[in-house]
């Protein structure tokens, strides 16, 4: 089964882990760097705590357009880091 974060843990984990205060409700149209201020050091930072903290990861081909994602995108683009054996 996929393992998706809801906005709520999203806001949760921004906040805690990158220091930025985002709005109470997010409606999931909010672009990552445009609406919530998420320069390219931050969305860095959140990748690698995704990883690292909740095995999740951003597909190789969706990098380019994390900066103009919106959360919802970002969201459902985050799959479960599969480990090779």
């Amino acid at each position: 089964m996929k393992r998706v974060l809801n906005h709520l843990a999203f806001r949760q984990l921004v906040r805690d882990h990158l220091d930025v205060v985002l709005p109470e409700e997010l409606t999931g149209q909010e672009r990552l760097r445009d609406e919530l201020q998420l320069d390219s050091m931050r969305l860095l930072q959140l990748l690698v705590h995704l990883e690292l903290e909740l095995d999740l990861i951003l597909a190789d081909e969706k990098l380019g357009q994390l900066p103009q994602m919106t959360v919802d995108q970002f969201l459902q683009s985050l799959q479960k880091k599969e480990v090779l054996r």
